[in-house]
């Protein structure tokens, strides 16, 4: 291999990519906070790793609206913003009309692996910078956003929703 081919051959995903957290999912415990969070107004798609899909504009094919949803999310720029809920969970949001739960008892229960484990949610060449334009320094809420992005990562790699809500 060349110089020219050293510096500039473009690098693979790794093979682990994207990064797996191996928790349990409780499909059901999301959709109940999912319709909680948005007043049972709004149809939903939920993807087999978590990622919850809103639909705001109401269809009929509730499943393909959120495949479409989450491919935007990920192919374009998988961003996303923390909020704390009410009942204590965080709530990852995304570019799009979707958000993960990262819930509370799965961060007392997991917080050693979270901690340990959050920048494997990172994206291969990816750097995130603070407000001075400097990598960051994953903070808890950071690295709990990292871990709920994780999960919508997997969701993207192998797209299964699981479960849909329509309030009619």
């Amino acid at each position: 291999m060349g110089l020219f081919d050293k510096l500039f051959k473009k690098k693979e995903e790794p093979v682990d990519f994207p990064p797996k957290p191996n928790l349990p999912i409780d499909i059901d415990t999301i959709l109940e906070r999912a319709k909680y969070y948005t007043g049972q107004k709004l149809q939903l798609a939920i993807f087999s790793h978590g990622t919850v899909v809103l639909i705001p504009e109401r269809v009929t094919d509730i499943a393909a609206q959120g495949l479409t949803t989450l491919d935007k999310i990920y192919n374009f720029h998988p961003d996303f913003k923390p909020m704390t809920m009410d009942d204590g969970n965080y709530l990852v949001e995304y570019s799009q009309p979707a958000f993960t739960i990262v819930f509370k008892d799965e961060l007392e229960k997991h917080w050693d692996y979270i901690d340990k484990n959050h920048l494997d949610g990172l994206c291969t060449y990816e750097t995130l910078l603070n407000g001075n334009g400097e990598p960051n320094k994953f903070d808890r809420i950071g690295k709990i956003c990292l871990f709920g992005r994780a999960k919508m990562f997997q969701d993207a790699q192998d797209p299964k929703v699981v479960m849909t809500f329509d309030p009619k």
